[in-house]
């Protein structure tokens, strides 16, 4: 597909399996229909600069929605990025899972998403988990160019009602740059949880760096059987 894909109006579910894409693919989950959103995108491969966007809610989502989001297989070796942004209200899942994203130069994303000239392969941006779970488990991602971020975390990630981040079975490689990068802190309530088990940081100047204040309410933050090799500075 050489088109850019969006999956918006009036679209309740959307599969792609085994689809290559040369062009973007916007999944702006608050404009679709029904109570239970679905996605799916099972081994596709994004060739170029495609990348994957992958956005919530921009406001207070509605009680009675939710989002189910698997994205698992894909690949991007040439230069795209994955990004998953703001808002996903109580009970919705999503998650990244046996992927492969490697850049060798600046990853470039839309202007409409505030990243300005801010570039990683993986990108959460504004990120909301209320009662919601994102897990990110064995993928690998691999940032070679100057100044390089593997994940970005970009302004700010806030949990609560047992939201959770889940990061489990992460490789991450960069030519001393930051392996894990958050931008604007995170806040984390009432009984929610991020976790980073069996991960990977190799070749970085940081392996997790946070700018930004970090608030844990009756929630816990946990980094377990995480293997930092070849750190120039610190690991967190």
């Amino acid at each position: 597909v050489d088109v850019e894909v969006n999956v918006s109006f009036g679209t309740s579910l959307a599969c792609y399996v085994g689809v290559t894409f040369a062009a973007d693919v916007v999944v702006d989950v608050e404009s679709m229909s029904g109570s239970v959103r679905n996605v799916t995108l099972a081994n596709c491969t994004f060739l170029g600069r495609a990348s994957l966007y992958v956005a919530g809610w921009r406001s207070d989502p509605p009680a009675n929605e939710r989002a189910d989001v698997l994205i698992s297989g894909l690949e991007s070796r040439s230069g795209g990025g994955v990004v998953v942004a703001n808002r996903f209200p109580p009970g919705s899942r999503v998650a990244v899972v046996d992927s492969v994203l490697i850049a060798e130069a600046r990853v470039a994303y839309r202007d409409a998403y505030g990243l300005g000239d801010a570039s990683a392969c993986l990108v959460l941006h504004n990120v909301n988990l209320t009662g919601s779970v994102l897990t990110i488990a064995r993928a690998h991602v691999a940032a070679v160019f100057r100044d390089a971020v593997g994940v970005l975390v970009g302004g700010g990630m806030a949990l609560s009602l047992r939201g959770a981040l889940y990061v489990d079975g992460l490789l991450v490689q960069t030519v001393l740059g930051l392996c894990v990068s958050v931008e604007g802190g995170v806040a984390a309530s009432d009984g929610s949880v991020v976790a980073f088990v069996d991960s990977e940081f190799l070749l970085c100047k940081h392996a997790v760096s946070v700018r930004g204040a970090v608030s844990v309410s009756g929630s816990a933050v946990a980094l377990v059987r995480s293997d930092f090799s070849l750190t120039e500075d610190y690991a967190v």
